[in-house]
């Protein structure tokens, strides 16, 4: 039995978490950028997550009067100023995304202190941002607890009900991450996101004159034309109960995946 173009739309937005966005980019899986590890390969289609780990030594002070203290090679950051939010690192998710999973690591051999970590949605042409209230007593998303720790601890946060969806061309995203003490008892080692790809919202308007906002396959024959993976099979249609042949699904495949020959 032929596979329909239909069908084949379905597979391919929803395998690949393709979005609809104008300017909406894979990044590199080997790009060093706001703590994406070299080597570590994003997951495709729309369940499983990909992780984006931002190490303390990319944490950067808030200003010049926030003071750094470092254990272990810096592996591990502490703030030498009591002020609330001393650290900050950008992130660099593609658009489209959905973020679902929010980890601290950290260290506390403290009752009398207390590590956390947050995010903002800033303004790309100001300073303005907006965060989230969260669980922590101060507001954040992620910190450690309030009895004595005895060394190293992860809290881990489900943070897909927020419904932070990465847009890139509107905003930019910052983690901002801070202890309570002063002397390395609590210590920030590392923070790590999570997130999974969508297959965009429909438009409210039909490209193709036989795939009406009616169609059941509609969001995802939409998704594939706004990502330049298709143009229809002319006369302004997309024939989507139309065999596909293997020429056909070479060409959305090569598209969809920016294949090079080089």
């Amino acid at each position: 039995m032929a596979l329909s173009r239909g069908v084949f739309a379905v597979l391919v937005a929803a395998s690949l978490g393709l979005a609809a966005a104008p300017g909406a980019r894979a990044a590199d899986p080997d790009e060093i950028a706001g703590g994406r590890n070299a080597g570590t390969p994003e997951a495709w289609g729309t369940a499983l997550p990909t992780y984006l780990v931002v190490g303390a030594s990319e944490l950067s002070p808030r200003n010049s009067s926030v003071g750094v203290g470092c254990i272990q090679s810096c592996q591990l950051r502490y703030s030498t100023s009591a002020v609330p939010e001393p650290f900050y690192a950008p992130i660099h998710i593609p658009s489209g995304a959905l973020l679902t999973y929010l980890e601290l690591d950290y260290y506390d051999v403290t009752a009398a202190g207390q590590a956390w970590v947050s995010l903002g949605i800033c303004d790309p042409s100001a300073e303005g941002c907006s965060g989230f209230s969260g669980p922590c007593s101060n507001g954040a998303l992620a910190c450690s607890g309030d009895a004595a720790g005895s060394g190293f601890f992860v809290d881990q946060e489900d943070i897909t009900p927020y419904g932070i969806v990465i847009d890139n061309a509107h905003s930019r995203y910052v983690i901002s991450a801070g202890n309570s003490t002063t002397d390395g008892t609590t210590a920030i080692s590392q923070i790590i996101i999570g997130y999974v790809r969508q297959v965009s919202p429909p438009p409210a308007s039909a490209t193709f004159g036989d795939v009406p906002t009616s169609h059941p396959l509609f969001q995802f024959i939409e998704a594939l034309v706004a990502s330049g993976t298709t143009a229809g099979c002319g006369g302004g249609n997309y024939c989507p109960n139309a065999p596909l042949t293997r020429g056909q699904m070479a060409v959305f495949l090569a598209k969809a995946l920016g294949l090079q020959w080089n």
